[in-house]
This record gives C-alpha cells, structure tokens and sequence, in this order.
C-alpha cells in the first residue's frame, strides 16, 4: 500500500553523525572537491544524476574506483531507438572478480557462511584465492574458455561463490539455480544454456548430461568420479583474470522461460552504485541477504564483495522457521539485513522472542514494499532505531529504479527515494515506480544495468 500523503512524522530519520558519515555524503564531497559540484540535497542530486547522465557515470567509475585495463573511448554512446542498444565505456576492458580480490585482507575474513543449526563460519581471502585458483584451473583445464556457459546447481554455500568466481576469472558466463528447482525446469535451462560445466550439490534431483562436477555437504563422494574435492586439488598457479569487455556477459537469470543476460560492466557499475552510496554498506559491516541462491539476493551477496563489506551466506530453507534466522541476525551481529517483503509479512503472526539487535543498521525488503500497518510493525518489534528501506527490484534490470538512501527519512508504506541516474517519463513519483512490471517503456533514458542487445 502506498500512500497519497505524506504523513506529518516519519518512521525514522537519520541522527546528523549518520548524515555526515553516510557514504552518500562522502560522494557529494567528493564531486564538490574535484568537480566543483554542490548539491544542496539529494532531490537536487539526482536531478544532475538524470540530467547529465554522462558525466554522472562518469563519476560513478571514478568515485567507485573502477579497473579497466584499457581506456574507453567514450562514456556513453545512446542508441535513441532501443535504450538497451546503448552502449557504455567503449573499449574498457575489465574483470569483475578482480574487482572483488582488490579487498583481500588477511585481518579479516572474505566471507562468513552458516547452514542453518550449525555454528557461523569464516571463509578467508587466502581460502578463497588459492580454491579460486584451483577450479579455475580445472575449468581451463576442460575446455572451458572465454564466452562459454557454466552453470551451477547450488544453495546458498561457499562453494557457490568460489564456481563463480573462478567462471568469470577466465571470462566464463555464470548461471545459478537453487537445487530446489524443478528438474524440468533445470533442464530447460540447460537445453538454453548449453554449458560446458555444471556443479550440481547432491540434494538436486537434476541429472546433467554435460560434464557435472558433484558438490557435497561433506566434501566427500564415492560415487562420482568428478567431485569438489578432486576439482581442487587441481595444480594451479596465481589467480589470473581474464579481462572482458564492458558490455560482456557475466551471468544469464531468467524471467520464467527467458534468458536474461546481465554484462560484466553494467552489474559492476550498478551494483557498487546502489550498494555502496544508496545501501551505506561500508568496510567491515556484515551483510545477509536472505533468498534463494535462484533469486537476485544471491547477486546482492556476491557484489557485497565489491564494497569491502563482508556478505554473509545463510543456508536454509527460504519458507521454513525464521526462529533461528533472527537468532543468528542477533547473536553474529548481521549490520545489514535483507529480505523479501513476504518474509516479514510471515512473521507478523508470530511473537519475536527479545532480541535486541544492536548490531543491527538497516533492514531492506528487495521486492518491494512493506504495507504502512507493516512498516510500523517493524519498527514497534523488531528495532526502533533502524532504517526499513524499500528496494524494489526488477530483475531484468538486475537493480532497482526505487529504494533507500542514508540522508533522507523513512516515512511508513513508501520507498525514500528514485535512485540516482534513474528516471522514467511513464511514472514521474516513486510511488508509481515501487511495483511496475518491467517493460522496455518503463525508462526515460538508458541506465549501464540494461541488459545489452546486440
């Protein structure tokens, strides 16, 4: 539900130290220092953001601290036809894990995972570099080169993210399905797919007639002659990256029967945008985005990674008890929590046991809105200092046009804000934005997320 008026007190609003060191306010400083931009707030922000879209992006890359191995020639190049033609940072060259392995750090750890019951674990640089290494090797080693598909048949757990980083490593495409799915629907999307290589955990029911690697809980298997563990003891040297094209696939989602390709430089480009100056996430700060490893809470979680911050993979069946979710949200100290809408409207019903939750920054519903009744819910029973943002995501656009921003107020029932560099002439208010299915109508101007159209 969204609401006609504004209501007179919001929900929650940032204290003036939240302000100052919101990472939003760091770019504003940032584009006054070496632009010699001033915005006098964040309406007046994104105006420039929607108004010159180049030199926005522009900043974006620069701000964002983007690798590229080879200079691009022109920032955007708008297709007036087709906004999904449009084409973004012409003849730059970059690796999207690379951009990941620039935060290894051997003070802290890359990642922290849980299966539900069990105990929250680390996963350290070191680990995920040298087993990086070793599956890239072994895709290498078959035949698995630039442009071809590898899919994974995964939950939630450390070895989704080392299959996938090693896949774009050497300039593979990545697709990823809970093991839950259908088997039928498995094999549709291997039948469009075709890929090289497919990692299937041993609770799917899915049986790969490609060449399958099987993941198990407890690493081993007899049964299997190619198995995670023997993919990595493959001998490898240093990590090396494949360096791609901007507009170069890095995954392929789907929108029921159709394939979705997302490029390496638009997600890139994206995802630091809306999780380091919209989500706040910061160095150091724990991140759970609870879904399936299906849903693009998965994607969230990889490109925390980008941010410095430190995702937290939480395997568990998505529509079971939220009991020991919460607990694990108090107890590891979670900073940041996301969640679907339809997650929170569940528990309702169900007395919270007395968490306190002081770790806790932020909570975002990434499909949409809470209803206001449910928004204040929120803030009665779970955390009254906390800021509820809603992300509405579409998955074609591997982002959102709506969500949070760190400077503004949450007011019950409504998204913050149209994010920065986003604007639609068919819905002008962010209300109208919150729960459009997509269409190609929907944006008045090229975003770099678009999946591109050759």
């Amino acid at each position: 539900m969204i609401l006609d008026r504004v209501p007179l007190k919001p929900l929650w609003a940032p204290s003036r130290s939240v302000v100052e060191q919101s990472n939003l306010k760091k770019f504003q400083n940032w584009l006054f220092v070496k632009k010699g931009l001033y915005f006098r707030d964040y309406h007046d922000l994104w105006d420039w953001s929607v108004t010159d879209i180049e030199d926005f992006w522009e900043c974006i890359w620069s701000f964002c601290d983007i690798k590229t191995h080879s200079l691009y020639w022109d920032v955007v190049v708008t297709d007036k036809k087709e906004l999904a033609k449009t084409q973004w940072f012409t003849g730059s060259t970059i690796n999207y894990a690379e951009h990941i392995f620039r935060h290894k750090n051997s003070n802290k750890p890359a990642f922290l995972y849980q299966t539900e019951g069990e105990p929250l674990r680390e996963f350290s640089w070191r680990d995920l570099e040298k087993q990086v290494a070793s599956v890239a090797a072994y895709l290498r080693q078959v035949g698995v080169s630039k442009g071809d598909h590898v899919m994974g048949v995964l939950p939630n757990t450390p070895q989704s993210v080392v299959a996938f980083l090693a896949t774009h490593a050497i300039g593979a495409i990545w697709s990823i399905f809970s093991p839950e799915t259908d088997a039928k629907i498995l094999n549709d999307r291997a039948r469009t797919l075709s890929p090289k290589v497919v990692f299937v955990h041993s609770s799917a029911t899915f049986k790969s007639t490609t060449k399958t690697v099987w993941v198990t809980p407890t690493g081993e298997d007899e049964l299997h002659a190619e198995t995670w563990t023997s993919v990595l003891k493959t001998p490898s040297t240093l990590l090396e990256f494949t360096h791609v094209p901007f507009a170069h696939p890095l995954w392929v989602s789907f929108l029921s029967f159709t394939p979705v390709t997302h490029s390496t430089g638009g997600t890139l480009l994206e995802h630091l945008r809306l999780l380091t100056i919209h989500q706040n996430f910061k160095q150091g700060d724990r991140v759970l985005w609870h879904d399936s490893s299906s849903s693009i809470a998965w994607q969230f979680s990889l490109s925390t990674l980008l941010t410095g911050a430190i995702p937290v993979f939480y395997d568990a069946p998505v529509h079971g008890s939220k009991g020991p979710l919460w607990e694990s949200i108090d107890k590891n100290k979670i900073n940041h929590f996301g969640c679907t809408a339809a997650f929170l409207t569940t528990i309702k019903s169900t007395p919270l046991p007395s968490y306190k939750f002081n770790a806790l920054q932020s909570i975002t519903t990434f499909d949409g809105p809470l209803s206001a009744e449910e928004f204040e819910w929120v803030y009665q029973q779970v955390k009254k200092d906390v800021w509820l943002v809603a992300l509405s995501t579409h998955s074609y656009l591997g982002s959102s046009l709506v969500g949070g921003c760190p400077t503004l107020p949450v007011f019950a029932g409504e998204a913050q804000c149209v994010l920065l560099g986003c604007k639609s002439t068919k819905y002008p208010e962010k209300s109208q934005l919150i729960r459009q299915a997509w269409d190609n109508d929907l944006l008045a101007q090229p975003l770099p997320s678009l999946p591109y159209m050759k």
